[in-house]
């Protein structure tokens, strides 16, 4: 019986310990794959890829516009980028976060504004149809045009067609949105079609919408596409590029990774990021563009493994909401101790090598504000470290194709791939030939859209941001940054300091040019099947977005917070701003004076927090005089001198709280005379920032604070006259007792 128990309970155990690991194994898959550290910068900006193309498309940069390049798959659209479409051409580009956008022929689009949170085109002319799959409550999304501004209220389906003369077309298949044009705004539903007509004192119609023709059923088509990739169930929906992944490879189990995906048709020797080139795109600096047809979603998110000789990308997870782009998941490897991507070995020239991040690998981006700084040295094994691709340097910054460029000398391979990995900016020069979108040589000629049609302006609800600077601008800020990318904000600035104002990508016309005044107006009060037509009302902003102005157009540059000249990029060794703020307040901390340690006949209550605060949110960067630790201890025993001459000993005044620091130091008369105890500052002016003169470099207020050192004499005088008080009333005391003791021995027996 004893000997079955015990059978009995080891088989319990056993099956325990095996359920148990069994789901740990699962939890820790699952927690692993729902989502990678939060290591890849701060940046808002975000892009779009161009996932289809049919014919002939035209790509310009923002920091290049008037260089039209031949646009090819895989190529991210950002701020200030623009497409446009030949005759029979077609293009699709899908943005990160799900929405997609196509373009017919005869077609050109601007991006005016491209965030996680705010995405602002421009079509000049042409047809274009938009599916919004998710709009959040702090998103927008609006097309401007001509005439008219399109703001989407909600997830859906709409076209939008402009012709020649710059009249527009608004059809709403599915969702809601607002029309504003001359002052006015309209709303349009699911099932109806606006027509805006004019420049000036524009005229509509809202009726039925028309039934889909051709263009619509191509639309359909593209949808169900994406809508049907098994891919989807497997990835995060903000991921977009699923639907090239179940035409190109195929997914299959693998133990502790879960659900991964190989590429179907690669050579023996493949590897991942060998198939394309590297560009220079801000703000992210260095990205990279595949050539394979399903080369987005595996190089910008996710991981790579290699098992059994293949390999697997690793995604992130469908329970996963919000996932960030980002320009490639690689580590560089080079430098030593000049710092530098460019290895040289024994007199054989410059070369660069990359791998790709593999699970549980922590990627140091190295662009955003928080990328990191730091000698190149390894902190970890990686484990695709021997996988490294290398190229030479001009074959980098070049947008040469890596396939054709690779080294294959195994003693540089072992060499580079034995350097330390880098870390923070890739300090490796962009050049021109870095803005490369397209390397292919079967490629024709772009198309150039005509003059008239790249200067028409459009009407703007929301005052979208300044367009980005020219390349030429940015090198000298690259090249001082050590090869960090710039950001949005100092870019803004850069550009315009460099136009001398700011402007955006197309010149823009605000939608209500006076405030109160509508010109819009329907052009005949009974067309269509509604009995009336809806009556405009004027144009409010978007919650939370600055509105277009006729004295602000375009939303001005952020404001400087270097030391630097307008439009430079902060240092790269910056830490971010909450981090630069703990930080400074740690600072200040360390220079408070010491307690005071002079005798009082009654303690003093010390300082509130409150009274270190000020300095910390108001002088940054500014550092404090070393007569600051001096000065406060003798006013505080000043304090203490008229406490006891002025106050019963009995009475408290622990009640009533230290007078702060003022910048003009009081009168030498109340220290003589009795008065009352100092009123508390309110709460508003100790927590007002201390005002600094910027001429010479030093805060007015520390230099007044020093005043007062002649004055200050005048207490060790009192604290002298004090003690000779004391003395005398002591001896006085002791000759007391000592009469009064000798009176006592007069009267005892002998």
């Amino acid at each position: 019986m004893t000997m079955s128990l015990s059978i009995w309970i080891s088989g319990l155990r056993a099956t325990g310990v095996f359920f148990s690991a069994l789901l740990c194994a699962g939890l820790a898959s699952g927690q692993y794959r729902d989502k990678y550290p939060d290591d890849t910068g701060e940046l808002r900006q975000t892009v779009a890829r161009i996932s289809y193309i049919s014919g002939n498309v035209s790509f310009a940069r923002g920091d290049d516009p008037d260089n039209w390049q031949t646009a090819d798959r895989n190529v991210p659209m950002s701020l200030g980028d623009r497409v446009y479409t030949d005759n029979r051409s077609r293009l699709e580009l899908q943005v990160h976060g799900g929405d997609s956008i196509r373009l017919g022929a005869g077609s050109e689009l601007a991006a005016l504004n491209l965030t996680e949170d705010a995405k602002q085109f421009s079509v000049s002319v042409g047809v274009a149809s938009f599916h919004i799959w998710r709009l959040d409550d702090n998103e927008t999304f609006e097309v401007d045009t001509p005439n008219a501004a399109v703001t989407f209220d909600r997830p859906g389906d709409y076209r939008i067609d402009v012709d020649a003369d710059g009249n527009t077309r608004i059809v709403v298949r599915r969702g809601r949105a607002t029309v504003a044009a001359g002052g006015g705004q309209v709303g349009v539903s699911s099932g109806e079609q606006m027509q805006v007509d004019g420049i000036d004192d524009p005229r509509y119609d809202v009726v039925n919408a028309a039934r889909p023709d051709s263009w619509d059923r191509w639309i359909d088509e593209r949808e169900s596409r994406i809508a049907r990739a098994r891919s989807r169930g497997y990835v995060s929906a903000d991921v977009v590029g699923l639907d090239d992944l179940d035409e190109y490879g195929r997914w299959q189990e693998i133990p502790q990774y879960g659900r991964v995906w190989t590429p179907a048709a690669v050579e023996s020797d493949w590897a991942p990021y060998r198939a394309g080139h590297w560009i220079w795109q801000d703000p992210w600096g260095w990205t990279w563009v595949s050539s394979e047809p399903w080369g987005w979603a595996p190089y910008h998110y996710g991981r790579w493994v290699n098992s059994s000789s293949r390999w697997y990308w690793v995604p992130v997870a469908s329970g996963v909401r919000y996932v960030r782009y980002s320009p490639a998941l690689v580590v560089f490897v080079g430098g030593g101790s000049g710092w530098s991507a460019s290895a040289s070995f024994g007199g054989r020239g410059e070369f660069v090598g990359w791998f790709p991040l593999a699970p549980r690998e922590q990627m140091i981006p190295w662009w955003g504000r928080r990328r990191a700084a730091e000698p190149s040295v390894d902190r970890a094994s990686y484990a695709n470290r021997m996988s490294v691709t290398v190229v030479n340097h001009n074959t980098f910054v070049s947008g040469g194709v890596v396939t054709n460029n690779t080294v294959r000398d195994r003693a540089v391979l072992r060499e580079v791939a034995a350097a330390p990995v880098l870390r923070g900016p890739i300090p490796i020069m962009p050049t021109r030939e870095s803005l490369r979108v397209s390397v292919r040589a079967d490629l024709p000629p772009p198309p150039r859209p005509p003059a008239a049609l790249i200067e028409r302006s459009v009407v703007v609800r929301t005052a979208p941001p300044p367009a980005p600077p020219s390349f030429q601008a940015k090198v000298d800020v690259i090249r001082e940054g050590r090869g960090a990318p710039i950001e949005p904000d100092a870019a803004a600035r850069l550009a315009v300091t460099d136009r001398g104002r700011a402007r955006a990508t197309t010149t823009v016309r605000p939608a209500a040019a006076e405030p109160g005044r509508v010109t819009l107006a329907p052009r005949s009060p009974n067309a269509g099947t509604a009995a009336t037509q809806p009556r405009p009302e004027p144009v409010a902003p978007v919650p939370g977005r600055p509105m277009a102005t006729a004295e602000r157009p375009v939303a001005p540059a952020p404001p400087s917070t270097t030391a630097g000249p307008a439009g430079s990029a902060p240092p790269p060794a910056a830490p971010p701003p909450d981090e630069r703020a703990r930080q400074q307040n740690e600072q200040w901390r360390g220079r408070q004076r010491p307690p005071d340690t002079q005798p009082s006949a009654t303690p003093q209550p010390q300082p509130e927090p409150q009274s270190q605060q000020p300095p910390a949110r108001g002088r940054e960067g500014a550092a404090p005089p070393p007569e600051r630790v001096v000065v406060p201890p003798a006013r505080t025993r000043e304090q203490q001198q008229q406490q006891q001459q002025q106050q019963p000993p009995g009475q408290a005044r622990e009640s009533a709280p230290p007078q702060p620091e003022r910048a003009t130091p009081p009168p030498p008369q109340p220290r003589e005379a009795a008065t009352p105890p100092p009123k508390p500052q309110p709460e508003a002016e100790r927590a007002k920032p201390a005002r600094g003169d910027a001429t010479q470099g030093r805060p007015v207020v520390e230099r007044e604070r020093q005043r007062p050192a002649e004055p200050e004499k005048k207490p060790p005088e009192k604290d002298k006259e004090k003690e000779k008080k004391d003395k005398k009333a002591q001896d006085e005391k002791d000759k007391k007792a000592k009469d009064e003791k000798d009176k006592k021995d007069e009267h005892k027996p002998d």
